[in-house]
């Protein structure tokens, strides 16, 4: 191949590697002396046509852009970005194990660009193959993933895969046929390919506890160490969740450790954010004075705002003894926690939202008024009743108002569900948008446990890639 001209245009100059059924090689264009990667599959093969439809679907600085498709004979050649770079294996093999410093960053970087793949809609793309191979390594230490060979659209309803498909040592268990691929399969990977990266052993047939002994003679962290040993559980449902948990695990192990590590406000004008439910007393309220609470604990000046037709915060003012300062200053406090009972719509929207980071607005039972009223809201969370018997309803409501998840702000919300049975709900109603919500029974005074829960819904809400989605909200006034 070396020297041929493909489709007039691009003439082969070097043969870069092989895997699976196909080669890949650098190529200049003939007139511009652009350098560029050409991926030569058989035409046969699924994982060409199945590359294929995934790239032509994506757009992140991480990946490589299709730039051509070219047919020859029975042979598919994509035409991608080349960069000049080694892979991260060359760098393991040339160098030894990389500085847990670096490694943190490049971490980072990966997970954004796997966020952004499961981010994919109407389906998550599961990348499958992340290793070190598939990593190259630009100057300033700039990470690009390659080779999306593997990679497939997630099918909630299957529950296992057509094709098992990974790298050994790599692959999740389940790669292997025990069950369907899914987010938690790219977390398994991710883990193993750190797990290299940090150690400089290959992690092929090593057992938990071998792996729990390489990270500590590398001299890896320990709060690192267990990061990715919890990533390569054998289990998926003892994994992390989602990217956004292991960012925070990563980046925050404790959401109250020291000050560097509080979240800082996002700018002058308020976030907003709209709480409702499904139907009523699935804890609304409860769940806005909760969250409230939690963000005026870490240093943010927030507001409990209740739509007219709910009364339960009126209820509270009399409980504890607010009544004068309510009639006074029209809002009363709890523990620092400003809270405006009964307010119009008028009300609501001539809020003096500049005074505060963050506002909580507790609309009660979702309707189509309310879905009127919340479209300039940041993000928007909808209760929906724990209880397994009662999770009827939900069908009905996504059905009623199926526009929700067409906004990427949007997130229902279930109290006392655990991964599993979450991870089995988002299969079932095809909802991505979900999380769990802890219940406090006092929520001015939280446990340790139900704190770090919230930080991780804060971490979900705000610091993953949806926080350019609602910025825009965050102008001067």
């Amino acid at each position: 191949m070396v020297g041929k001209v493909i489709n007039g245009k691009y003439r082969i100059t070097e043969k870069l590697g092989t895997g699976g059924s196909a080669e890949v090689y650098k190529a200049y264009h003939v007139h511009l002396k652009t350098p560029w990667a050409l991926k030569v599959i058989q035409s046969t093969e699924d994982c060409a046509m199945n590359e294929l439809k995934i790239l032509k679907n994506i757009n992140h600085p991480a990946f490589p852009r299709l730039v051509d498709v070219i047919a020859e004979g029975r042979e598919t050649i994509l035409v991608f970005d080349y960069y000049d770079g080694p892979t991260l294996q060359k760098v393991l093999d040339e160098f030894g194990p990389i500085e847990e410093e670096r490694v943190r960053n490049m971490a980072d970087q990966i997970l954004d660009a796997l966020m952004y793949l499961h981010s994919h809609k109407p389906e998550p793309i599961i990348y499958r193959d992340l290793k070190p191979s598939n990593l190259i390594l630009l100057p300033g230490d700039s990470i690009r993933l390659i080779d999306f060979g593997t990679a497939r659209l997630f099918k909630q309803n299957r529950v296992d895969d057509t094709v098992y498909l990974g790298t050994p040592g790599y692959a999740a268990p389940e790669q292997f046929g025990t069950a369907q691929t899914d987010i938690r399969t790219d977390i398994y990977n991710f883990g193993m390919t750190l797990f290299h990266l940090l150690t400089g052993k290959h992690p092929l047939h090593l057992s938990e506890q071998q792996c729990g002994q390489a990270l500590s003679m590398a001299g890896v962290s320990s709060q690192l160490g267990q990061v990715l040993i919890k990533s390569v559980s054998k289990n998926p449902e003892d994994r992390y969740f989602n990217i956004a948990e292991i960012k925070t695990a990563i980046n925050n192990p404790s959401m109250d450790q020291s000050p560097s590590l509080v979240p800082k406000a996002i700018g002058k004008n308020a976030v907003e954010i709209s709480v409702s439910g499904t139907q009523s007393g699935v804890g609304v309220t409860h769940f806005c004075l909760l969250f409230g609470m939690w963000l005026k604990n870490r240093g943010f000046k927030t507001a409990v705002l209740e739509y007219s037709e709910n009364r339960d915060t009126m209820a509270l003012c009399k409980l504890v003894g607010k009544d004068t300062q309510f009639q006074r200053n029209g809002f009363f406090q709890i523990h620092g926690l400003s809270i405006f009972p009964a307010m119009g719509k008028e009300q609501i929207d001539n809020f003096k939202r500049a005074e505060y980071d963050y506002i909580l607005i507790d609309y009660g039972v979702y309707d189509e008024y309310v879905s009127i009223m919340i479209r300039r809201s940041d993000v928007k969370l909808i209760l929906v009743p724990g209880a397994d018997w009662k999770l009827g309803h939900l069908g009905a409501f996504l059905k009623k108002y199926g526009e929700i998840s067409k906004d990427d702000n949007t997130y229902l919300c279930f109290p006392l569900q655990n991964m599993k049975s979450m991870h089995i709900i988002q299969s079932y109603y095809r909802f991505s948008n979900m999380i769990t919500v802890p219940y406090a029974i006092n929520p001015w005074k939280m446990a340790q446990a139900e704190k770090h829960e919230l930080g991780l819904i804060y971490d979900r809400l705000f610091q993953s890639g949806n926080r350019k989605n609602f910025i825009r909200k965050r102008r001067e006034m």
